[in-house]
């Protein structure tokens, strides 16, 4: 008898994806999808393509979870870092269509007004998620939160930051590192080193 998929960890679960196993991405996706997809709407600031960066992430992790390396990072990590990518990925070719693309969507319905279609569970899971999150950020040193609310929810990249800050680019690069590794000890539970 296989164990619940619920019951075991996201790296083994990403073991099982790479071995085809369809109900350990269902798995993955109700742990995760809540936290992500408010990671790419704060990104792409537009839900249906939020829902898109997630939806494509997962497709992501289907193709690609025999890349995935635990020993790099965590899996929540991977997870994050790809959602990321593309939701800026989504931002820079949404800044190419210009101008042909908010003609268009002048005509199109908004989508503001469709009530959410997460269960109420969800939903306060998915809130729970991102307050610890908050903590987690708001527990680190200012300059190291700073480069990775830039990073990651302003969408800049290191050189960006650098140039932004007036610091050097190894700098920047050292202190989202520290950064990651304290946000992660914090999310898990670990003492920092």
């Amino acid at each position: 008898m296989r164990p619940d998929p619920a019951t075991i960890s996201d790296s083994e679960l990403l073991a099982r994806i790479a071995g085809g196993d369809e109900q350990a991405i269902a798995a993955l996706y109700d742990r995760h999808a809540g936290m992500l997809l408010a990671l790419a709407l704060r990104i792409v600031r537009d839900r249906s393509d939020a829902e898109d960066v997630v939806h494509d992430a997962f497709v992501t992790v289907g193709d690609r979870a025999e890349l995935y390396v635990n020993d790099r990072g965590t899996a929540v990590a991977w997870l994050v870092t790809l959602v990321r990518n593309l939701s800026i990925d989504r931002n820079r070719r949404r800044a190419r269509r210009g101008a042909i693309e908010r003609e268009v969507l002048v005509h199109e319905p908004s989508e503001s007004g469709r009530a959410s279609s997460d269960s109420p569970e969800l939903q306060v899971l998915g809130a729970m998620e991102a307050a610890r999150v908050r903590e987690a950020l708001a527990s680190l040193p200012p300059a190291q939160r700073t480069t990775l609310e830039l990073t990651f929810f302003s969408g800049l990249s290191y050189p960006e930051i650098a140039k932004r800050e007036n610091l050097p680019l190894g700098t920047i690069k050292s202190r989202a590192a520290r950064a990651i590794l304290a946000l992660r000890a914090a999310l898990v539970g670990e003492p920092r080193s």
